[in-house]
């Protein structure tokens, strides 16, 4: 039982470490249509280095652009302290392999 105890401690330890640390991301809502997300993903192209998303980019693939926007958006929100009205905040790191979200 003590080590039950000790593993559900550890678990809930990990679980909280993002929210305990103040970490979040800003992610598109699933209700946003991919035309909007195409147009909101130039946008945030034009007012940030998106260079991460571009051919060759660390974040590139998945070519998405529904991924991209997610990474665009969470820079956004990571150099602004901004969530915008299309996006949700997240708790889980939405990183991948060599694609570090900011």
């Amino acid at each position: 039982m003590a080590s039950l105890n000790v593993f559900l401690s550890l678990l809930l330890l990990l679980l909280c470490f993002n929210v305990c640390k103040g970490k979040d991301w800003c992610l598109v809502s699933p209700t946003v249509g991919e035309s909007d997300m195409k147009s909101y993903l130039d946008e945030a192209c034009a007012r940030l280095d998106c260079s991460a998303i571009r051919p060759g980019g660390d974040c590139y693939e998945p070519n998405l652009i529904k991924s991209h926007l997610n990474y665009a958006l969470s820079s956004y929100y990571g150099k602004t302290g901004e969530c915008p009205a299309i996006a949700v905040k997240t708790l889980t790191d939405p990183s991948c392999g060599k694609c570090i979200y900011p």
